[in-house]
């Protein structure tokens, strides 16, 4: 806007202070355990804002992609689930996850694994997958998809949910640092590089916003992926930022009120 160090300072001065930690802090001292409360608190938020597209049954076998903490994972055991499998590529959250099983003593099939999903092995077919908050930084949603349909069984349904896009307010993921809306947009990937680096993210200076893990896509970029990957399309709809639902459907500009996509999905029989 007005020039990298320019533009870097002026966000400097309107970014808090807080949750300052570098990726090597968090690994070696890991994160806080989720509370019985925190751990019971996702899922009931999921199912209301599903209305019934997410099933509940102790027959079927769930995969959780990007299980993180395993708040989903164990809110799914907690609500009658039996056979959970989770998976995160990040250690540390998968030892979390694992901690967090074992406080909560529930009795259920319950596996974390550490993993890339694009090479990893599943035990077997899955009857519903979810996943939530990670196809805003696949840089090929397409490819994703279509490795998850491989994870499915013919009938199979994948839930998905995830935002905030990167058009929208806060599509540039640093809102734990910086709470100035449109930032990215505003002031370009330079400034919110330095920015990251200074807050305690990595220092490698990224080319593109793909190397910030941000694939840049729209919401209409999301629905082509879905039917690309031959999926059939059970629900499909934009979540508008908090007030705007009007501005979220206005043509040309309606990208920068869409916060996110709630999606559920089919695998052919």
């Amino acid at each position: 806007m007005l020039g990298t160090k320019t533009d870097y300072w002026i966000l400097r001065m309107l970014a808090h202070g807080r949750n300052r930690a570098t990726e090597e802090e968090l690994d070696r001292e890991g994160c806080s355990s989720l509370t019985p409360e925190q751990m019971g608190a996702k899922l009931p938020r999921v199912l209301d804002r599903f209305e019934g597209h997410l099933p509940l049954s102790p027959d079927l076998h769930y995969l959780d992609m990007g299980c993180g903490s395993g708040e989903l994972t164990l809110g799914l055991a907690q609500h009658g689930a039996k056979h959970i499998v989770g998976v995160d590529y990040l250690p540390r959250f998968v030892e979390l996850a694992r901690r967090n099983a074992t406080r909560a003593s529930i009795h259920a099939d319950i596996r974390f694994e550490c993993a890339d999903l694009h090479t990893w092995q599943p035990p077997r077919k899955f009857d519903v997958v979810v996943s939530f908050d990670a196809l805003e930084h696949i840089d090929q949603p397409g490819e994703f998809l279509v490795t998850m349909s491989r994870f499915l069984a013919p009938g199979g349904k994948a839930v998905l949910s995830f935002g905030p896009l990167f058009h929208s307010p806060h599509g540039y993921h640093l809102y734990w640092a910086c709470q100035v809306p449109y930032a990215h947009l505003l002031f370009g990937l330079d400034a919110i590089a330095a920015m990251r680096a200074d807050r305690g993210g990595s220092l490698k200076q990224p080319a593109s916003w793909r190397e910030m893990g941000l694939n840049g896509l729209r919401f209409r970029d999301y629905a082509a992926s879905v039917e690309r990957a031959g999926f059939e399309i059970v629900r499909f709809r934009p979540i508008p930022v908090k007030g705007l639902t009007r501005l979220a459907a206005a043509p040309l500009i309606g990208d920068l009120f869409i916060f996110g996509v709630d999606c559920h999905i089919r695998r052919p029989r």
